[in-house]
């Protein structure tokens, strides 16, 4: 065990170290120079110290391996991961502090493929990894999540035009009139080193510390813009445009309602925004409350690490979540057919990206979303604070997109669709 724990430290340390000098030169990573010479050292470096263990099936040398541009394709569960490899011809094998990553083909793209584990701390060092040692053009995030909108169901695809860190909740007392409120703590702290136009801030960590002040530092004195406080992360547009091109296939309404019901219901591509936390969302009303505060559509464990790693790298991101569970439906999980829904979409992005993609490097914007969101509907991603009488939200109050604030008070159309009453409207 301690000599483990020596070599995960040492592989921080090489982390760090080469991250300034691989791939992240400018203010996006538009693809290394695959004759860079520091991948060369960086594969000696590796292996030297028998921190990498490396397969190759077509003579490729690591270092030819890790230079070489590629679309990663982060997945948590070996379902999601399954779908993937199996449409790839894969060639060499990377193990990087016990994560496996599958070098391989899909079409024409080189794709490197790995399975992180659940839950952010996971899909960040994984991501992290990844970014740090290959030469990522693109990254995508394949997988299964639940549905957090009436209207998109089992079989759909949730793309994530936004990801927000629903964990990050600031609940406090009330007033006379309400028992208590919520808003969105500081949000993710991120060393800005890229543009994050589109982003939701708010607010920016304070001024650094450096040898000259420590001794009076205190609590600091000012803020440093560098250190932003992101509440909602935007992706690639391009990567979000291309896979808005996919068809879904129909999905059987038995696996939407979990009955007995015969004949198919399409299923539809949602630019929406991704809910991510360690935490699960029923009943309906948990779900009205977190979904008035962080306005989501598909709930999941990942997002908000994997599109934490890529924006501070500058690598353009993409979350393709298919739907695999409903709580307006609680009798149905159909996680296969979801994992293969949201590969589908993830492998067409593949086989039709480009370096020269429009709005690869554009961030997402609150109009690119769907108007079936649960934001575009509502008029906001992140609200400012939320207002309850008991577990009713008596009162939301948001800054809409001409930058006005906007309070209002939910109506009962608001609340019905928190109702296993409602019908989706693509199965009326």
């Amino acid at each position: 065990m301690r000599n483990t724990h020596v070599v995960l430290l040492v592989l921080g340390v090489v982390v760090v170290s080469v991250v300034g000098t691989i791939a992240y030169t400018g203010a996006h990573n538009t693809g290394a120079n695959t004759q860079n010479p520091n991948y060369s050292n960086l594969a000696k470096l590796l292996l030297a110290k028998n921190l990498v263990r490396f397969a190759s099936y077509n003579g490729e040398n690591l270092s030819e391996v890790l230079q070489t541009p590629s679309i990663g394709v982060v997945t948590a569960m070996p379902m999601e991961q399954a779908p993937i490899l199996a449409a790839m011809s894969v060639y060499a094998t990377v193990n990087i502090s016990g994560y496996e990553f599958f070098v391989g083909s899909i079409g024409e793209q080189q794709v490197v493929s790995v399975r992180s584990g659940e839950k952010e701390y996971a899909v960040t060092t994984a991501t992290t990894l990844m970014d740090t040692f290959f030469n990522i053009k693109a990254a995508l995030l394949s997988g299964t999540a639940g549905s957090r909108d009436p209207n998109i169901t089992v079989g759909d695809v949730v793309l994530g035009a936004y990801a927000v860190d629903k964990s990050s909740v600031h609940y406090y007392l009330g007033n006379s009139t309400y028992n208590y409120i919520e808003d969105a703590y500081t949000g993710v702290e991120i060393l800005n080193l890229t543009p994050m136009n589109n982003a939701i801030v708010g607010g920016f960590g304070s001024a650094q510390v450096v040898p000259t002040n420590a001794s009076s530092y205190g609590y600091g004195y000012g803020a440093d813009h560098s250190y932003t406080y992101v509440e909602a992360l935007p992706a690639s547009l391009g990567l979000l445009q291309l896979a808005e091109q996919y068809k879904l296939p129909d999905t059987p309404i038995s696996y939407i309602t979990g009955g007995n019901q015969t004949g198919d219901a399409p299923s539809y591509i949602v630019a929406g925004v991704i809910g991510s936390a360690n935490q699960w969302t029923e009943p309906l009303t948990w779900m009205a409350q977190q979904n008035a505060l962080y306005e989501s559509d598909a709930g999941e464990n990942e997002g908000m690490g994997f599109a934490y790693v890529n924006t501070h790298f500058g690598i353009p991101w993409l979350i393709v979540r298919g739907i695999s569970d409903s709580p307006w439906y609680p009798n149905t999980y159909q996680g296969v057919w979801a994992a293969d829904a949201a590969a589908n979409v993830t492998i067409y992005i593949i086989k039709h990206f480009s370096d020269t993609l429009p709005n690869l490097y554009v961030e997402a914007s609150y109009t690119n979303l769907s108007p079936m969101s649960n934001a575009k509907a509502h008029g906001y991603i992140v609200a400012d604070q939320v207002y309850y009488n008991g577990l009713q939200v008596a009162e939301v109050v948001y800054t809409a997109q001409n930058g006005t604030t906007v309070p209002f008070t939910p109506g009962n159309q608001w609340l019905t669709q928190y109702s296993y009453n409602y019908t989706p409207p693509n199965l009326a």
